[in-house]
């Protein structure tokens, strides 16, 4: 494979988002058709790179500047987060109508993100990922200036802390390119600093953050676009950081840390959607909660923890296009949504989060202690499951922008690969641990039909299969006649959760004082980047990329 094919999933859409622009000024849209043609022609390219080799393509197109290199690569961890962004993207665009500027600005997206997880250094995905964040506010705010937002400013403070540790990597150790890090100079200062940057990357937090609230938009066209291409990126760098660590951490506080934030994220997601007053409230925390077992699974620091992590992520990815599309009138579709999104067995979900509470009793230590929460938190997400199969739907989005058939698609396809864990894991998130924790002991293996792990053995086929062919047989005698949507009360309400929220919207409602407006004003500096011609928010990323390589 020639190494500049590695360009290919950046180049297409940035191709197609230009024709699509080209014809859009002389008053031609082009509509979903050509948008999807360009999304689908980057997943298409990545496949291509990738697939036929199954190795690592590289390919240096000059320096950027004190070191840094041009540096971009398609590995295993690129291909697995590649097909995140890039099929949940290509769907939407594929399928929802949207006007051309938002077709455009949905591309220049997809691109960004992608050339973030191509770049073989810390400094080009930090600037690609600033990029990226920038280009969603635009969308979000291009859509529906009223709804709600994730902050420019805090998401461009995790990438501006990103390369920060990508500029201290270079003067202290000569490089920040992933593979080539000395280990000696990630320090835990270091690390600390690169996880703040995949937390506020991503927002994984235990309060109700962006990757929830974007669901409570009127329209979800631009929502879906905008956590397809930033959520996973924050997991990027935290499995990118067992490379540039030698395949561990600086230290097992790290670990521990991470994989409480995670599981503290998760639970807070299921103690808000088991009280969700709404199927489309419940709906919103779907996405934060598998995040949250996502990184508790990630940050155990084994490849079991990691190959779990990485499917549940998978699963959410999938997810991004299946709430996005899902109607919000109760039927099949959104029973089936929920039953994939919660880990019903046999889902996709179900033998991740089953291989995730393993890795945790293989760690040992307090880990086994985090696994027993995780099982806390898991039968939580089921409970809350149950009560929103009947609650009211919420508020509506277009029909236009929906299609309960692709919806329901994807929801069973969650569920009906759960027997074919094994191969997800030998396809999708294997080359990631081999990537990334090649001295790492406790290795998955088991071919494709079986997971098999230091201690035990997942016999995913004849597991799965027959609870399979129950459930289909379960629904069948049942269906769903028996469900009446109505308001149920909460299963339990968190203590102090309503001071909490109260404290978070004091914080949020702080200001500057009158006398310093004029200097100091975030909300402002956003909307006027939001609301300006390209140029010139274009221009202040060409300002960071060169202040940060010179």
């Amino acid at each position: 494979m020639p190494p500049v094919a590695v360009l290919g999933p950046i180049v297409l859409p940035l191709a197609a988002a230009g024709v699509i622009a080209i014809f859009g000024f002389a008053g031609m849209n082009l509509g979903r058709i050509a948008a999807g043609m360009g999304a689908f022609a980057s997943l298409a390219a990545l496949l291509a790179v990738w697939v036929p080799v199954r190795s690592s393509v590289e390919l240096t197109l000059g320096p950027l500047g004190f070191g840094s290199s041009f540096d971009l690569r398609v590995d295993g961890v690129t291909f697995a987060f590649g097909l995140m962004i890039a099929v949940p993207a290509a769907v939407l665009l594929a399928l929802q109508p949207r006007a051309w500027p938002q077709a455009v600005l949905s591309l220049l997206a997809l691109a960004a993100s992608m050339a973030a997880v191509e770049g073989g250094g810390m400094v080009l995905t930090a600037i690609a990922g600033g990029t990226a964040a920038t280009l969603a506010v635009v969308l979000l705010d291009t859509e529906d200036p009223r709804a709600p937002r994730p902050s420019w400013a805090m998401l461009l403070a995790g990438w501006l802390a990103l390369s920060w540790c990508g500029v201290i990597l270079q003067v202290g150790g000569g490089t920040a390119v992933y593979s080539a890090v000395p280990v000696a100079t990630v320090t835990g200062p270091l690390f600390t600093l690169l996880a703040a940057s995949a937390l506020l990357a991503s927002c994984l937090f235990p309060w109700r953050t962006w990757p929830a609230e974007l669901w409570a938009r009127p329209s979800l066209r631009a929502a879906g676009i905008t956590v397809a291409t930033l959520y996973p990126l924050g997991f990027y760098l935290l499995v990118r950081a067992y490379e540039i660590g030698d395949g561990r951490y600086p230290h097992p506080l790290f670990n521990v840390g991470l994989a409480v934030v995670g599981l503290a994220a998760a639970f807070a997601a299921a103690a808000r959607a088991q009280a969700a007053p709404t199927r489309r409230r419940f709906l919103g925390e779907l996405i934060p909660g598998i995040g949250g077992l996502a990184l508790t699974s990630i940050a155990i620091g084994t490849p079991l923890g990691l190959t779990a992590g990485l499917i549940l992520l998978g699963t959410a990815s999938a997810m991004v296009a299946c709430l996005a599309l899902l109607p919000d009138q109760a039927g099949i579709a959104s029973l089936v949504t929920i039953a994939a999104a919660v880990g019903l067995p046999p889902g996709l979900a179900f033998g991740a989060r089953v291989l995730g509470i393993e890795a945790t009793f293989e760690a040992g230590d307090f880990l086994g202690l985090i696994g027993l929460a995780s099982a806390a938190t898991w039968a939580t997400w089921m409970v809350g499951g149950a009560r929103a199969i009947g609650l009211p739907a919420g508020r509506g989005h277009p029909l236009a922008e929906t299609f309960p058939k692709v919806s329901l698609a994807i929801g069973l396809l969650i569920l009906v690969a759960g027997p074919a864990l094994a191969l997800v894991e030998t396809g999708f998130a294997k080359p990631v641990a081999a990537e990334v924790m090649q001295a790492s002991p406790g290795g998955v293996s088991g071919g494709l039909t079986n997971v098999v792990t230091v201690s035990s053995v997942l016999p995913a086929v004849t597991l799965l299969v027959p609870l399979l062919i129950f459930g289909a047989l379960v629904y069948a005698a049942a269906g769903i006649s028996t469900i009446r949507t109505q308001a149920r009360p909460a299963l339990f309400k968190v203590p102090a959760a309503a001071s909490l929220e109260r404290l978070r919207a004091a914080v949020r409602a702080a200001t500057v004082p009158d006398q310093y407006r004029s200097i100091l004003n975030v909300r402002e500096l956003e909307r006027a980047a939001a609301g300006g011609y390209p140029v010139l928010w274009l221009g202040a990323l060409v300002a960071l990329a060169f202040a940060v390589t010179r």
